[in-house]
């Protein structure tokens, strides 16, 4: 065998190899778009989670505030009709603005 003849051969393997290697690095290249538009989607989904769990930690945080509310407006009324009674039976009279204040937190419970 001479080398003549033996050249085509390996001229021709090394084309295949060089064409594999083009269409290796072509795919590749392609497929970058696609890894980087997943890896965002991934740290978007996270993103979410958290604050999905923020909001769910805030809304408990709200509900707790309206069950402190609640308590302290009861508390409120029960001190305002404690005053009002404590006038009644000193003789005293109950002063405008209690009385007011009475209707007026008697009004605002009765909307919630």
């Amino acid at each position: 065998m001479n080398v003549s003849s033996v050249l085509p051969y390996f001229q021709l393997i090394l084309a295949a190899g060089n064409l594999a290697i083009m269409l290796y690095a072509l795919s590749k290249f392609l497929a970058r778009p696609h890894d980087s538009i997943l890896e965002r989607v991934q740290r978007i989904e996270v993103k979410i989670d958290e604050l999905e769990k923020s909001l769910k930690q805030g809304n408990d945080r709200f509900r707790d505030q309206d069950d402190t509310n609640e308590v302290l407006l009861t508390s409120i009324l029960a001190l305002i009709e404690f005053e009002m009674q404590y006038c009644s039976e000193e003789h005293k009279p109950i002063s405008k603005g209690l009385e007011q204040a009475k209707e007026n937190l008697h009004r605002f419970l009765s909307k919630r």
